[in-house]
């Protein structure tokens, strides 16, 4: 299905080709035969017909040499924030080579210099070209989203911790009056949002947060956007979650959650995430259909556009029933073309979670 994701409803049809066909240029300098390369090219393809509203494959976008000039004649007039979103397209592209060549990070600075913007993360691109993976790490977290104090602060009153976070992935082991909110969350009312993430945790043997042995309550917040996008809790659905929470901050530098989550479970750039919480695991992007579930997930949190991991206090919603939670943040439902097995899908949680949830609450083994 065509979709056109809304920060690009302002370009022509034109614009719109012309961007992509830039986007398939971009991919001249990537071995096609490599696996990175082909992903690479079906993630340009996916952007296309999930965010550009073009359906052009790469052997049908006549991409030239002077293509990238032809993008900074047809752009002139675009506002900054719509060509900031467009140059996030093609970093995200780039970001996905395994190895990344060095000349990646230099077509990137051209098109940023194209499309008149400032970006730190080409920065975090070159230094992943170079192999200096620890300083991208420390450089992500310093130059992203999660890097601003007020943010993390926010996030903290938003998450109902009675700490102040000094880092944004800080555990809280010893909370008991943040345990008995989730606790309570049990006795809230069949399909309402916070009936529905108590179920989930019980059923995947998670532990509230807290207490002892709990995950960090960041990790513990992006929990409810799983229930209310339909992401599982696979990798793949990891994939998908985060690459709509990177989507849907409002604030470009939200852009920091795709990052993470593509140097995590696509190139192993990164070795850990998320307090420790998540760890690196190689080439998930690549599997049939991942690359149009991701463009998928970015086009579901633009139209979104609410900063849904420190913006919102999911408690205020835990009474009201889950499709109305939905309709209130404005989160659209999947592509129905896609196949991408939800929260309660048989295949939607992990053989270790089903070991250790508690059965009573978990997916049916089958759909029959």
């Amino acid at each position: 299905m065509i979709h056109l994701d809304p920060d690009f409803k302002s370009l022509t049809l034109s614009q719109r080709e012309v961007t992509l066909r830039c986007l398939y240029v971009v991919t001249r300098h990537a071995d096609s035969h490599r696996v990175s390369g082909i992903t690479q090219l079906k993630l340009v393809h996916a952007i296309g017909t999930a965010l550009l509203g073009v359906n052009i494959d790469a052997s049908d976008a006549e991409i030239n040499s002077t293509s990238l000039d032809l993008m900074n004649k047809e752009l002139v007039g675009v506002p900054e924030p719509v060509r900031h979103r467009l140059f996030q397209l093609f970093t995200l592209i780039e970001l996905i080579l395994d190895p990344l060549p060095e000349t990646a990070t230099e077509t990137l600075s051209e098109v940023a210099e194209i499309l008149g913007v400032e970006d730190d993360f080409i920065e975090i691109a070159r230094e992943y070209s170079q192999g200096a993976y620890g300083i991208a790490a420390a450089d992500l977290q310093r130059k992203g989203y999660l890097g601003k104090p007020e943010i993390v602060k926010q996030g903290g009153h938003m998450m109902h911790i009675n700490q102040t976070l000094v880092d944004p992935f800080q555990v809280d082991e010893d909370d008991p009056e943040l345990l008995q909110e989730w606790l309570a969350l049990e006795n809230c009312s069949a399909g309402s949002l916070g009936r529905n993430i108590w179920e989930y945790y019980m059923g995947r043997g998670f532990v509230f947060t807290g207490q002892k042995g709990s995950v960090n309550p960041s990790i513990a917040q992006h929990d409810w956007i799983h229930l209310l996008c339909d992401y599982n809790t696979t990798i793949e659905g990891e994939l998908e979650v985060f690459s709509f929470i990177g989507s849907s901050i409002p604030d470009v530098k939200g852009f920091s959650f795709l990052v993470a989550i593509v140097s995590l479970f696509e190139t192993g750039r990164l070795e850990s995430w998320g307090g420790g919480v998540l760890n690196a695991d190689k080439g998930h992007l690549e599997l049939p259909g991942m690359p149009e579930r991701v463009a998928d997930a970015i086009r579901r949190g633009r139209v979104c556009n609410k900063d849904v991991m420190y913006g919102i206090d999911y408690f205020n919603y835990k009474d009201y029933p889950i499709e109305t939670v939905r309709e209130i943040l404005n989160i659209v439902p999947k592509d129905n073309e896609i196949v991408s097995p939800g929260v309660w899908h048989p295949e939607g949680i992990t053989s270790y979670q089903r070991e250790n949830g508690d059965p009573q609450y978990q997916p049916a083994l089958s759909l029959s």
